[in-house]
């Protein structure tokens, strides 16, 4: 038997953004500390992601992306292939005033653009630190990790190197 309709793929459609290719990430982890670790490690990627989020915590999330993602394209669609379904699209930061606005309610999905090469500006210490030591434990050489970090944020080669010799 066939699934009935599925909100990600329905509101990926109604998003407006590149279809080619998609990430489903679904719900975050409700801790603050996972979901900011979790934030990170897609800001970088260049597809489409789609999140689920429920209307008590879309203000917070959308405020947390546009910190670590910027102000990227994305839509917010709400009770898919219902009466009252609606896509409000625009960047994070018009998404923001609108739920700011009004109070949403309902199934909400979010979709927000993939990474178009800009660098990533808004990032502590502590930040980098966790993506240097998550890099040198997949494996990857220090040298190697410090070029990658280099190719994700706006940080100067100098300042890098003295936080990595912490590690």
């Amino acid at each position: 038997m066939i699934p009935g309709p599925n909100a990600a793929v329905s509101a990926l459609v109604l998003s407006g953004l590149a279809t080619d290719n998609f990430l489903f990430v679904g719900f975050l982890p409700k801790s603050k500390a996972k979901r900011k670790s979790k934030l990170m490690e897609l800001a970088s990627l260049p597809y489409t992601i789609i999140f689920y989020e429920s209307p008590k915590r879309i203000e917070a999330f959308v405020a947390a992306l546009i910190e670590i993602f910027g102000n990227r394209n994305a839509a917010l669609v709400r009770e898919i292939s219902k009466i009252y379904e609606e896509a409000i699209r625009g960047d994070l930061e018009k998404i923001l005033e609108e739920i700011k606005k009004r109070k949403i309610k309902g199934e909400i999905v979010l979709v927000v653009a993939g990474h178009k090469g800009e660098l990533i500006k808004n990032f502590s210490v502590e930040d980098i630190e966790n993506e240097i030591t998550k890099l040198l434990k997949q494996g990857i050489t220090k040298k190697n990790a410090l070029k990658i970090i280099r190719s994700r944020y706006d940080i100067d080669k100098q300042r890098l190197y003295n936080i990595s010799t912490k590690i």
